[in-house]
């Protein structure tokens, strides 16, 4: 039998005997609660309360406590030695994510036992049971992808990182209060998807996607564990979410060539955001890359290979096509026009902008100073020129309020040929 020595550590750490009889103990009494004020039964009371609890435990605890499994080992100062340990990455990613959340599922485990046995005859638990499971490893396995990247860009304060997540619970909370009408449903709930044509249950179609979900995130666990490793891999995992994506949305959207290069566009260039803000930004990575170059030593150069250049090369042949295939649009009755290659340059500018401050003297506020720099760009001076009059100022700063597309590449160049200038700059000095 293979065993896990991170799942076995982690297991020991979270679920003592003392903490297990604390929590049947605790879980015991507020269900033995319920069921007295469910006139000695398990009604609707304890339905409701179980139910709760559930989601409160798995996504809010269990949220923290895989989140804590990494960003600990980098506080506690035990990263390096489980560096050197004979884990692979795969060992690691699903030994913290089950192993961290062991007693976040024996108390979840508890409350879905109390609300099978109050759950009325209309009830699909089968399905219940997908979601909740499902859905509860979604949001314990994103919640590790978000500790690995703060730790990535040193990160080890625990409330910041998490605020996060408590901000996506409190937007997802309601809708998972309605998780029980939804595993009630029976015919009179069926309703069909549309996908390239094709109609798929929706039912199915929905717990088809929750299920990538899973899996993607457990992917880019793997992957972040690699690299924090020091394994080197060639980009695949990421061009294949790119392609999945992109297929995925694509199918959502009225078919046709149009959109699924609609679906792309949006994919890569929101993906490029995503992957600068999320990859450590290093001078010396680029000046390797290089080296690799002129070495010819091409398998090192897709090693090195930053993931938000690949994201902006795929964006650069759905933009061409949507510029070549396209109808003359303005948002919202504003002088605002869908330039794609405009909205590319304007990637890129955003991109060199928050790197040239990552190469800067004080890295841990190019996030910050790049949101200021986006909305001088994109809101205040394009809104101050604007209401002066001054329409073509508007334009220089924010093209996309050009009355034509070459007039809005055309500005649109400039300011990435001067950003690019100064990120140029600034990384020979960084280099020498």
């Amino acid at each position: 039998m293979t065993t896990n020595p991170e799942f076995e550590r982690q297991l020991l750490l979270e679920c003592p005997p003392a903490r297990l009889s604390s929590a049947t103990a605790v879980l015991g009494t507020v269900f033995a609660f319920c069921y007295f004020l469910d006139d000695y039964r398990f009604g609707s009371i304890s339905s409701a309360a179980a139910l709760g609890l559930f989601w409160l435990i798995t996504l809010l605890w269990g949220a923290r406590q895989s989140l804590d499994s990494i960003v600990d080992e980098y506080r506690d100062r035990t990263w390096d030695t489980q560096r050197l340990s004979a884990l692979d990455p795969w060992q690691m990613a699903w030994g913290k994510l089950l192993g961290s959340t062991s007693m976040v599922w024996y108390c979840a485990g508890f409350c879905l036992l109390v609300y099978t046995l109050a759950a009325g005859q209309s009830t699909d638990l089968l399905r219940f049971y997908f979601y909740a499971i499902a859905g509860g490893l979604l949001v314990q396995s994103a919640a590790l992808l978000l500790g690995l990247l703060a730790v990535g860009r040193g990160q080890t304060k625990t409330g910041s990182i998490l605020l996060p997540a408590l901000i996506g619970f409190a937007v997802v909370a309601p809708q998972l209060g309605d998780l029980s009408e939804i595993a009630g449903l029976g015919s009179a709930g069926f309703r069909w998807q549309p996908w390239y044509g094709w109609q798929f249950a929706q039912q199915d179609f929905h717990r088809f996607s929750l299920l990538c979900a899973v899996f993607w995130c457990m992917v880019a666990n793997y992957r972040l564990l690699a690299q924090a490793l020091g394994l080197r891999k060639p980009p695949t995992a990421w061009l294949g979410f790119i392609v999945f994506l992109v297929v995925y949305l694509g199918g959502l959207i009225p078919s046709g060539n149009f959109a699924l290069a609609m679906a792309g566009f949006g994919v890569c260039g929101g993906l490029t955001y995503l992957s600068v803000v999320a990859e450590p930004q290093q001078p010396m990575q680029i000046k390797r890359l290089l080296d690799y170059y002129r070495q010819h030593n091409w398998r090192r150069v897709i090693e090195e290979f930053p993931l938000s250049w690949l994201s902006f090369a795929l964006a650069v042949p759905f933009a061409l096509y949507l510029s070549a295939n396209r109808a003359h649009i303005a948002w919202f009755e504003l002088s605002l026009h869908s330039y794609p290659l405009a909205a590319l340059l304007l990637i890129l500018r955003d991109c060199a902008i928050y790197v040239y401050f990552c190469y800067g003297k004080n890295p841990q506020r190019a996030l910050n100073l790049s949101l200021l720099a986006a909305v001088l760009l994109y809101g205040v001076l394009p809104g101050l020129f604007g209401a002066l009059g001054l329409s073509g100022l508007s334009a220089l700063f924010f093209p996309l309020w050009a009355d034509s597309a070459s007039g809005a590449v055309l500005y649109a160049v400039l300011q990435c040929a001067a950003v690019l200038r100064l990120l140029y700059r600034r990384w020979q000095n960084a280099i020498c």
